[in-house]
């Protein structure tokens, strides 16, 4: 299922696989203007970065990661020559929707270039957002976001949500949905817990793969063993737990 970028050549009409040994998916490949670089966006430990493929170098692995970022990048597009490149990218986070970001092409760092929704966020309280390993029952590391309510209070009880994917293979990344919001869920009291669980992509092949045949096995395990390690915090009310999804997440509401 792991979707790669091949190289055709029209004068030979042959073709080559550029991604040999990368392991997550590919999208949205645009050119540098010298024609020696190659963008591309790809999902990595729970997030959507930009990386780079560079043609000259002759190495076994030629393709670098430039955002290091929390967050979701979409919708590469490059401008200028090849003395003056210029990389834009929509970017959002589970604390914000979708804004258009320049990117260094040398360093990889970001710079908000349009403030649409400031505003509104402006009048808004967030909730943090944290990114927690919680340890598997096959001893992996399940890579999972906890989302707490505005004005978290420690020594207060919340109730709790277990926010189960659909895909069953997409990813529980950074973005900011208008449909499945955490902020949302938070805001109105509840700790939202949202793993990575077997299945889901962003963390390799392997992992993405694992589902296949075990609809109901590893990827359910992964689920209880997030919400059983998040609910052993003091402020999580054991009395009121729940769990949210759709399509295959419904399908894990209702298996659970």
């Amino acid at each position: 299922d792991r979707r790669r970028i091949f190289l055709y050549d029209f004068a030979a009409a042959k073709y080559r696989e550029l991604t040999i040994g990368y392991d997550n998916d590919v999208e949205e490949t645009k050119w540098s203007p010298s024609g020696r670089q190659f963008y591309f966006v790809s999902g990595n430990q729970g997030t959507v970065q930009v990386f780079v493929y560079d043609m000259d170098i002759k190495s076994k692995q030629p393709i670098r990661q430039l955002t290091k970022d929390v967050a979701d990048y979409s919708s590469i597009s490059i401008s200028g020559d090849v003395n003056n490149e210029t990389l834009v990218a929509a970017r959002m986070s589970m604390s914000q929707p979708t804004e258009i970001f320049g990117i260094d092409t040398k360093t990889g760092e970001p710079k908000q270039l349009t403030f649409t929704n400031k505003k509104f966020l402006d009048t808004f309280h967030l909730g943090k957002v944290e990114k927690r390993m919680v340890r598997s029952t096959d001893s992996k590391e399940i890579l999972t976001w906890v989302i707490y309510p505005p004005d978290f209070d420690s020594s207060k009880k919340y109730p709790t949500l277990l926010y189960c994917q659909g895909g069953p293979q997409s990813t529980v990344s950074q973005f900011f949905s208008y449909r499945w919001n955490f902020q949302l869920m938070a805001a109105n009291g509840y700790i939202i817990v949202a793993p990575n669980r077997r299945g889901l992509s962003s963390l390799g092949e392997a992992w993405n793969d694992a589902i296949s045949s075990d609809w109901g096995g590893q990827c359910m395990l992964d689920y209880l063993s997030a919400i059983d390690s998040v609910s052993k915090e003091p402020y999580v009310n054991k009395d009121k737990m729940g769990c949210v999804g759709a399509s295959f997440g419904g399908y894990s509401v209702f298996w659970l």
